[in-house]
């Protein structure tokens, strides 16, 4: 059941999610959670509501941390967030209205996702509570002991060409501009080619021709063309939705060892996810440490739930259990 009370520009929130099911002894138990908040009203849409603290969530559920800032310049990408929180909202409303609500199972989906949740959220909370003030001194450690795993990426010089969708001219007309740049470099010299088809920003600087690029710093598609591609050879025009790409490595930088100054960053953030991954492992051995105790007949209704008469049974054709999806 789900609770709303209103106050001007803000809302508090309760969710009791209860599940019955059995313990060691087999006999039926209820799993309550309680889930109550308050918190500004950020936007509503018919009986959805959706307040700062659900969207919070929902961000930084959604959007990976490194992407979080460049998304929050974009007012189009929050509102379209915002819509999309709405609709989860929606379908709350719908399911909680629904019969299926005070179906166990369905309550237990509901457990057991706030449950995932939890392990992300100690995870976080380990973090802040056990994170040290300093890493240079694991870092350095890391650093000396290993040097092999700090270098430089490798990169590349390459030369190109890009035939831009700007909105103004149908796929035909891009693609034959394209074919027709790619065949005038068989007997054009580069700069010339480049000079009357690419329509790459800032191409009066660097003249289409770039050094040391990460491979990571191109967009996909000429990211793995240019893994496969011969030293000096012309591509074939590539599609990207930027536009058409034409382009030749020129050469392969290959990677270089790191002074400590430019490694310190990288190594500090190696030392540190290691602890925190050695603090969260031990959590985790004190979690399971207690034996565990089968009620009687457990699998045995596992397997009746899902119509299954024993172990002797042929597995699908295709010896999929669907664990890997």
């Amino acid at each position: 059941m789900k609770a709303i009370s209103q106050f001007p520009g803000c809302v508090l929130f309760a969710l009791a999610v209860v599940a019955t099911t059995t313990n060691a002894a087999s006999e039926p138990i209820t799993k309550d959670l309680q889930v109550s908040y308050d918190s500004p009203i950020v936007i509503q849409q018919g009986a959805a509501t959706i307040t700062l603290a659900d969207f919070i969530a929902f961000f930084e559920w959604r959007v990976p941390e490194d992407q979080r800032r460049r998304v929050l310049a974009s007012p189009a990408r929050i509102e379209g967030l915002l819509e999309s929180a709405v609709l989860s909202s929606g379908f709350l409303e719908k399911v909680e209205r629904s019969d299926n609500w005070k179906d166990p199972v369905v309550q237990a989906r509901l457990y057991q996702a706030a449950a995932r949740e939890a392990r992300a959220i100690y995870a976080d909370q380990l973090r802040s509570e056990e994170s040290l003030d300093s890493y240079e001194t694991q870092a350095r450690e890391l650093f000396m002991l290993n040097p092999e795993r700090f270098t430089s990426p490798q990169t590349i010089d390459f030369e190109h060409i890009l035939i831009m969708d700007d909105g103004t001219r149908g796929e035909v007309a891009l693609m034959t501009e394209a074919l027709q740049a790619y065949e005038a470099l068989a007997e054009t010299p580069f700069d010339q080619v480049a000079a009357e088809y690419s329509d790459e920003a800032a191409f009066e600087e660097h003249g289409g021709k770039f050094a040391n690029v990460s491979l990571d710093d191109l967009v996909t598609p000429m990211a793995e063309a240019a893994r496969g591609a011969e030293l000096n050879q012309f591509s074939a025009p590539i599609r990207s939705q930027f536009g058409w790409h034409i382009f030749r490595v020129t050469a392969i930088n290959e990677p270089e060892p790191l002074t400590w100054e430019q490694a310190q960053p990288l190594a500090e953030e190696m030392a540190r996810e290691r602890h925190m991954s050695e603090i969260f492992e031990r959590r985790l051995r004190e979690l399971s440490s207690a034996p565990m105790q089968f009620a009687e007949g457990a699998v045995k209704s596992i397997l009746d739930h899902y119509g299954i008469s024993g172990f002797e049974m042929s597995p699908p054709a295709d010896d999929d259990d669907g664990s890997s999806q």
